[in-house]
């Protein structure tokens, strides 16, 4: 079943080709999880906790380098 990502959502993934982004897929939703923690609004981070367990999100957040965070975002998520 292919998740449906929503126009506020998209926006935090201009960089990315939104046609080939496929949730199933590891890699797609690390850069996901990272593009809207980093640039995502409100309603989007409500989102991705809704399509992401709070594992899977924390997950994400350890595993990743300091240079995949902006520096708002890594001292507000870390």
């Amino acid at each position: 079943m292919k998740i449906e990502i929503p126009e506020f959502v998209k926006a935090c993934l201009w960089s990315y080709d939104i046609d080939t982004i496929d949730l199933s897929v590891l890699d797609h939703r690390t850069r996901v999880i990272q593009n809207v923690l980093n640039r995502g609004t409100s309603d989007a981070i409500s989102w991705l906790r809704k399509i992401f367990s709070e594992k899977e999100i924390i997950e994400v957040i350890e595993k990743s380098i300091s240079t995949d965070w902006n520096k708002k975002s890594l001292a507000l998520w870390s």
